[in-house]
């Protein structure tokens, strides 16, 4: 084992070296340009998926060229055990990740740390060992790839994609992408072997099903979201696409402005001043708190999340998640400027997530983390505390200045302040009055707020989850009068854009790898704001349409017949034969699949009297 092991790294020596030193100099080059430590997650996605396809080169020729017969004979015939030969190549593959991948990066990060003041935090490191993990899990895949004989084998790519992509911190990231590399290793191990096939291995097959079950589901709902969509694209009915969108839906809804907004909300509204305050907004303004915050960077976060730097006079100040707070660099002298807290320049007070800028509609800065919010000068060096919650309820968006008040949205209601804060030397506001969302807030699609005669008219429009199936899709508007009494004046349905089967497709498909493959989303904390008062796992319990729970049925029993008829064709057992049966009925289409690229039908061929078993790998005898 050892000497195969020092014989791949002897292999591949020179290859391995050159691409670490062009790493290395287009890592210089790159940065350059961008910082890469605290760039956007869209240059480290990027960054990720090339790493990850030279994994897959690696693999596709390492394993091209031990499959052909001679060397894969001499490979695995020798007096070690198949564990051990592909534990040297696993070991060898992971070594030149590391030497070619995360040795670049952090010899990068180390001069950046020494030589310059940029912000290099721990998570960095992190990252650049994510990176090489992520071109090994890559590598493994295709290993699976290379070796498993169906062709559809190549839907296990599925699984680091949706497992590794997370905006959690860099430990929980590292883990699970650990974790991917284990069962992509165990998925690689079923077929390393000169038949490459699991077909008599029946612990094989079982630990190889349920992986790829995950991956054929997944890829179900992507691809037929996808060519669905595409359909009613190219047909001209695609109801988001439409010129002009069917009166009363979601579409028509979200295009709406804040005044379009408040009037189609008062259009139905039976109160007896809605005519007039109809005619007020015509030559008045409204205005949006939007858009709404959906997700905040928790600390040590892989990539970057929320504000990550900002620009104040000549300072580019970046965010340093080891001290959590801005770390400021002169643009012109690039000499060191400090640290920015939340008391402002100098401030050594942390931020409590990273927290997220905008600029408010009368020119006043204002930066907000989960739980409090600040409002800067006029030379934005020092910040004021205007606001804080507690608890489970957080910030949720940019507040709006329509008049008497402040509006400052949260997770479970948005609170009007006092007084009028024109500029920061009005004081610090207080509460006058609070309007409580009136549904989950996961649903909301955005606020929009009016100064009329009698008060303040606040309208919430909701339905931003409704194409995932959740039903929470109305327009809900409130009037604060004068006195701080909040009542409801107005409640609309929204339409739906797209019929029940394909809003709650992601549950029918298949109800059981539904919840499994919900359960990173609702387990792993990145900073997603929840709905007030509803626990992690509400998603799970969510009420289903007949119609939904019919195609569920139907689905599971078409899987269940066509287990039945494929299973005898594939020369299973009847033991066999009824577990996968049982599978296809709990778990659906995808596990009729992942028994169709498994178990493959037999073919025969009559050769005289006797029948000859090819399995698809041994060529049959020609006539002479």
């Amino acid at each position: 084992m050892l000497d195969f092991f020092l014989g791949e790294l002897r292999r591949f020596r020179r290859a391995a070296a050159a691409y670490a030193l062009a790493n290395l100099l287009g890592l210089a080059v790159l940065q350059q340009m961008v910082d890469i430590p605290n760039g956007p997650v869209a240059l480290h996605v990027v960054m990720a998926g090339f790493y990850m396809v030279t994994g897959l080169i690696l693999a596709v020729f390492q394993f091209g060229s031990y499959r052909q017969a001679s060397r894969w004979i001499w490979l695995q015939h020798r007096p070690v055990h198949r564990a051990r030969i592909l534990a040297a190549l696993v070991l060898a593959a992971a070594t030149l990740s590391a030497c070619a991948v995360a040795l670049p990066l952090c010899t990068l990060l180390l001069m950046l740390q020494h030589y310059t003041h940029n912000v290099v935090d721990a998570r960095s490191y992190a990252g650049a060992a994510w990176l090489a993990l992520s071109a090994l899990t890559a590598w493994l895949a295709g290993g699976y790839v290379m070796l498993h004989r169906s062709r559809w084998a190549f839907v296990v790519f599925v699984l680091p994609a949706v497992l590794t992509m997370r905006l959690a911190t860099a430990t929980t990231v590292l883990g699970i992408t650990a974790a991917c590399a284990a069962v992509l290793l165990a998925l690689l191990y079923t077929v390393f072997r000169p038949n490459r096939s699991t077909a008599d291995d029946a612990v094989a097959t079982a630990a190889s099903a349920l992986p790829l079950q995950a991956c054929i589901y997944v890829a179900l709902l992507w691809g037929g979201s996808m060519a669905w969509q595409a359909g009613l694209l190219v047909a001209g009915a695609h109801p988001q696409a439409q010129e002009p969108p069917r009166p009363g839906t979601y579409t028509e809804t979200r295009r709406f402005n804040a005044k379009e907004a408040l009037m189609a909300g008062l259009a139905g509204s039976k109160d007896p001043r809605a005519t007039g305050w109809r005619a007020w907004l015509d030559g008045h303004p409204a205005f949006g708190l939007g858009p709404l915050t959906r997700q905040y960077g928790v600390r040590g976060i892989m990539t970057g999340r929320g504000m990550q730097n900002f620009v104040s006079r000549d300072t580019l100040w970046t965010f340093s998640h080891d001290r959590m707070r801005y770390h400021g660099v002169n643009l012109r002298t690039r000499a060191d400027q400090g640290m920015f807290g939340t008391g402002g320049a100098g401030s050594r007070a942390p931020f409590a997530t990273v927290p997220v800028g905008s600029g408010g509609n009368r020119g006043v800065q204002w930066f907000f983390d989960a739980h409090n919010l600040y409002r800067a000068d006029e030379a934005g060096t020092r910040l004021e505390h205007v606001l804080h919650v507690d608890g489970s309820e957080q910030l949720a968006g940019r507040l709006v200045i329509p008049g008497r008040h402040m509006l400052v949205p949260t997770n479970s209601r948005v609170v009007l302040l006092t007084p009028d804060a024109r500029t920061p030397a009005a004081g610090t506001p207080t509460a006058a009055a609070e309007v409580p969302l009136p549904l989950p807030y996961g649903d909301l699609e955005h606020v929009n707020a009016a100064e009329v005669p009698d008060g303040t008219l606040v309208t919430f429009v909701y339905g931003h989850r409704q194409a995932d199936g959740y039903p929470a899709s109305q327009q809900v508007t409130y009037l604060v009068d004068l006195s701080a009494r909040v009542q409801e004046v107005a409640r609309r349905e929204i339409g739906h854009d797209f019929a029940p089967l394909f809003e709650h497709r992601a549950w029918w498909v298949s109800p059981a790898l539904h919840a499994l493959v919900s359960l990173p989303d609702l387990l792993i904390d990145d900073g997603t704001i929840p709905d007030a008062g509803v626990d992690h796992f509400a998603p799970l319990r969510q009420a289903r349409p007949a119609a939904v729970w019919a195609a569920a049925l139907a689905a599971a029993l078409l899987a269940g017949v066509g287990a039945a008829w494929w299973a005898p064709r594939a020369g299973l057992g009847r033991t066999a034969r009824g577990a996968w049966c049982a599978a296809c009925l709990l778990l659906g289409v995808p596990a009729l699949l992942s028994l169709m690229i498994l178990r493959p039908r037999r073919r025969t061929m009559a050769a005289g009297r006797a029948a000859i078993y090819t399995g698809g790998f041994v060529n049959p005898p020609r006539k002479s």
